[in-house]
């Protein structure tokens, strides 16, 4: 077996740079060994903070990582079968094994073997603003605490999301490539669609584009062809074969090396009623305002309100817009979704009503007339987006206009 697998790596530097960032957290929080529950859930969402340290993951793999504030960090992973090819697919972390016995024996065994029986331990996946309800099972957590009757339980709450908030040079980079995969992918769908073929095919051809160049499962990919389909997306393609005028409608987040970007656009087999032409011209429309006002020290809030001004100005209504982060995961800081305010609420107080340097995020807008056909369709239009220095940048280059196909 070779050494080396050919998968997308991040370098030892910006490794090190990660665990000097955490480790200076947990010394201010006086916590001496974090436990991170990377499950895979959610698109890979609950595996985020875990693989930001470690980068294992992707294909459903566990990774359970153990971080102490001294010495390897330990990462476990489902299977003894995938031990030695995980250590040879990333070079961060070099103690890989595999769960034995329940995942609570597994970490209070390594807890104990550090010495840490009357340590402060942190953990993810309890709680926080962007999951409230978490993703540890309680089962868990209450056989770890029962097996460590002196030691000290913290929740992180959104340590690691905070860190995770701004992205370093080498992370943009790999989500610049993440984002040509996806515009490869928008062009697979120009180049498929067509009446009479089945809309699983053009599904199908897409994600062999995205796959084919190293992108990565689990990822999200919603899909809807219809002659007036809903305003969003669905989460399955069908069997049927397409038809002229039918409309297509797609959010992709094309994945490598872990990370994700978010694109979406709207497709119609051959002339589109003039309507739905006007809907998605006002998706564009709000985009352009949002990337005029987007940048370092620019409020968040403020700019979005006016993104919503030029909605509200077409008569056009809201299915879904706003902003989320993307990077390890989607629906990361920073958060701002019209459509999900109250959830987004703690978001923006966690992470201050301001755009930094750095932030990468899906800026998304989905929009129907609620005076045509009952708001019962409409378009999508959605991009990702990066702060930089002075303003803001696309992170793809595929047209946005509207696309007419078949």
């Amino acid at each position: 077996m070779r050494d080396l697998l050919e998968l997308p790596r991040l370098s030892l530097a910006e490794r090190d740079r990660r665990w000097s960032r955490t480790r200076k957290e947990m010394r201010a929080r006086d916590i001496d060994c974090l436990v991170l529950w990377g499950w895979p859930a959610m698109w890979d969402f609950c595996t985020a903070n875990a693989r930001y340290l470690c980068p294992i993951g992707g294909n459903a793999e566990n990774n359970t990582l153990v971080f102490p504030l001294e010495g390897e960090p330990t990462s476990y992973v489902y299977m003894p079968t995938f031990v030695e090819y995980w250590k040879r697919a990333q070079d961060w972390v070099g103690d890989v094994r595999a769960r034995r016995g329940t995942w609570a024996d597994t970490v209070v065994a390594r807890i104990k073997d550090m010495g840490l029986e009357r340590g402060t331990i942190g953990m993810d996946g309890l709680a926080g603003p962007l999951d409230p309800d978490g993703w540890l099972p309680h089962s868990v957590l209450e056989a770890i605490k029962a097996a460590l009757p002196a030691a000290r339980f913290v929740d992180l709450g959104d340590m690691m999301e905070a860190m995770r908030t701004t992205k370093s040079l080498e992370e943009i980079d790999m989500l610049e490539r993440a984002a040509a995969l996806g515009d490869k992918m928008l062009q697979a769908c120009r180049d498929k669609a067509h009446p009479g073929v089945r809309e699983s095919e053009v599904y199908a051809g897409m994600m062999e584009t995205m796959l084919a160049d190293g992108g990565e499962e689990p990822t999200l990919f919603l899909w809807a062809c219809d002659r007036f389909p809903l305003p969003h997306p669905f989460r399955l393609p069908t069997t049927r074969r397409m038809e002229r005028h039918d409309l297509i409608i797609c959010e992709i987040h094309p994945k490598i090396g872990g990370y994700f970007t978010h694109v979406e656009r709207t497709y119609c087999l051959g002339t589109p009623d003039p309507n739905t032409v006007r809907i998605y011209d006002g998706c564009v429309a709000a985009f352009d305002k949002g990337m005029e006002l987007f940048g370092p020290g620019k409020s968040i809030s403020g700019s979005m309100n006016e993104v919503k001004r030029v909605i509200d100005d077409a008569g056009l209504a809201i299915c879904e817009t706003g902003l989320h982060g993307h990077g390890l995961a989607s629906l990361e800081y920073p958060r701002y979704r019209f459509h999900a305010l109250k959830a987004d609420q703690a978001a923006i107080a966690a992470t201050g009503d301001e755009f930094l340097p750095g932030m990468v995020f899906a800026f998304n807008i989905d929009l129907f007339d609620p005076k045509w056909r009952d708001g019962a369709t409409g378009a999508v239009f959605a991009e990702t987006v990066v702060i930089t220095e002075t303003g803001a940048r696309r992170l793809h280059k595929f047209s946005k206009e509207f696309q007419t196909v078949g």
